[in-house]
């Protein structure tokens, strides 16, 4: 069966803050007002690299550019990104359990689109030669086979993107610890304090989502930097710029951050977990 051509793409480049929340959903006013006002430089970061990919996808439409392996690292590209934002406006109304669920298929997607950019589609194209877009005569529709594709293996090498996944992975998950942490996160041992719907600021949770989405923005423009095609870049000199930025936003001292525990019983250590900037620093143990 003939390859499937490719059409131009429909591009939507442009990423803009979250809009603020209706007056009745709790605390997510006071988180849009608090986030914008104190990680203001945070959020700009990662609306100013989100729309640098846009003018790259933009850029990278013209017919001189299409190709298979372009179009299906655009797809998933196109996923990450829009999870990416998707986090951000989260973050924004204090919803952050949504927002690490968001980070970690923002990496998965972001994964998936750097295998198939080091293996030129070669499963992509095998899957169109299946054929992998067909017409169901029978069932009277159109057929896109499902084709379980994942990238294990760049989430096991790439220290970057596996570290925002494993870590947004382990609290996005049910376990009773990052529940707790997401869920009742003023619990002590003598108490359990549960909440429901909660969207109340929390600078610490806050700051950790944008970290990831900064370095989820970071490795993927830095990608766009080094890897020669399929993607225009017209000029690499703004990319390069809002690395350092986001590398430097990363690199903040008091930055809430979580990283793996070697050598003890307990998997990760949160520091700098503080629910606003003025309140001591505590540590927290997953």
């Amino acid at each position: 069966m003939a390859t499937p051509r490719v059409s131009p793409p429909r591009i939507s480049p442009v990423a803009t803050r979250a809009s603020r929340p209706p007056a009745e959903s709790a605390g997510a006013v006071d988180a849009y007002r608090q986030s914008g006002f104190v990680l203001s430089e945070d959020i700009d970061a990662v609306i100013e690299g989100l729309n640098l990919e846009g003018a790259i996808a933009e850029a990278s439409s013209a017919s001189s550019y299409r190709s298979q392996p372009m179009a299906a690292a655009l797809m998933q590209w196109s996923r990450g990104w829009l999870t990416r934002l998707q986090a951000l406006h989260a973050i924004e109304w204090g919803n952050y359990s949504s927002a690490i669920a968001l980070a970690r298929v923002s990496a998965d997607f972001q994964a998936a689109e750097q295998l198939i950019l080091n293996t030129d589609a070669r499963e992509w194209l095998e899957w169109l030669e299946e054929p992998g877009i067909s017409l169901a005569v029978e069932e009277h529709g159109t057929a896109f086979r499902l084709h379980a594709f994942r990238a294990a293996e760049v989430l096991a090498q790439d220290g970057a993107l596996g570290e925002v996944y494993r870590q947004a992975a382990d609290l996005s998950m049910p376990h009773f610890g990052s529940t707790l942490l997401l869920a009742g996160a003023e619990s002590d041992a003598g108490r359990v304090l549960a909440t429901f719907g909660d969207r109340d600021f929390h600078f610490g949770l806050a700051q950790l989502g944008l970290g990831w989405l900064l370095a989820l923005g970071a490795a993927r423009i830095a990608d766009l930097v080094e890897r020669e095609g399929p993607f225009h870049v017209p000029d690499p000199a703004p990319l390069q710029r809002w690395v350092s930025r986001a590398q430097r936003l990363l690199a903040g001292g008091d930055r809430c951050r979580m990283r793996m525990l070697d050598d003890s019983p307990y998997r990760y250590a949160i520091d700098n977990w503080r629910r606003t900037p003025g309140a001591a620093a505590k540590r927290i143990l997953l």
